[in-house]
């Protein structure tokens, strides 16, 4: 399929990531609604109940974008605990940050093997755009092999989705952009069994069902039409896949899909909170 013409937006340009969204401005702040949408959909808690940080330990965030998260938590710590984020590009990597923190570019699936045994909690959250299905097990292994004996993991990602046929139609263009490159759109239901496989202990999972429609919806219905738009780039760089023929069409359909979301009454999406141990020695 030949390309369609339309206006790009600033994607990396790593030849060994297939990581479909944007990497500007407008991603920034999308990023930052997302983090306040998934945070408040946990009851405002950066991390899960069971995971206790202080001292000296040392936190990692994979794919840290903004390292919003990692900002927030700094916050709420002593400045004796170490704090890390890395990212396959430093674009969206925030400028100004207190002295514990760091940033740096790693890839999840080769940490450093300086690292191993290192982290009290290793936290990820939204790679489903970014990993391979084939990288999963591999990243999720290296991020066994950093945690320290007895330290945790805490991931999120996005579950099933809901509102109409406009919706079930992007979503099913998603899908066949996230599988044209080998990428694992529904990796929350393989989570537990990968992250029992790479030897974590204690699985816990949380799901939380938001609403998408009216009012209570307007931030993550905002967050997730702003992700679609987002993959206009990838998508129309091959042709549509058949489902669009123009970048009108496009944004049509993702503006069909926003004004879907917010009429319809039981337009819901889940996000999935995974946290388990590494057995201590």
């Amino acid at each position: 399929m030949s390309r369609i013409q339309h206006t790009e937006r600033t994607h990396h340009s790593i030849p060994s990531s297939q990581y479909v969204l944007p990497s500007d401005e407008l991603e920034r702040q999308r990023l930052q609604l997302q983090h306040e949408v998934i945070r408040r959909a946990f009851g405002e808690a950066l991390l899960f109940p069971c995971v206790r940080l202080s001292g000296n330990d040392q936190v990692l965030d994979s794919g840290t974008g903004t390292g919003i998260w990692l900002l927030e938590l700094a916050a709420q710590l002593p400045p004796t605990v170490r704090l890390h984020g890395v990212d396959i590009i430093t674009r969206l990597f925030p400028s100004t940050y207190p002295s514990n923190i760091k940033f740096s570019v790693e890839d999840v699936t080769r940490l450093p093997s300086s690292w191993s045994n290192s982290f009290t909690l290793v936290h990820q959250r939204l790679l489903l755009a970014a990993l391979r299905k084939a990288e999963w097990p591999i990243a999720i292994s290296e991020m066994y092999r950093v945690i320290s004996p007895g330290g945790w993991i805490q991931l999120c990602e996005t579950g099933s989705w809901r509102a109409g046929p406009f919706t079930a139609r992007f979503q099913s263009l998603m899908r066949t952009l996230l599988d044209s490159k080998g990428l694992f759109m529904d990796c929350y239901k393989a989570m537990p069994l990968m992250l029992r496989n790479a030897g974590f202990a204690d699985v816990r999972v949380e799901v939380i069902q938001l609403s998408l429609s009216g009012a209570e919806g307007s931030d993550d219905r905002k967050n997730m039409c702003n992700v679609f738009r987002g993959m206009k780039t990838p998508i129309l760089n091959v042709g549509g896949f058949g489902f669009v023929s123009s970048e009108a069409e496009f944004d049509a359909l993702v503006n069909g899909v926003e004004d879907e979301m917010e009429k319809t009454a039981g337009a819901q999406k889940e996000y999935f909170l995974f946290c388990a141990r590494k057995p201590s020695l």
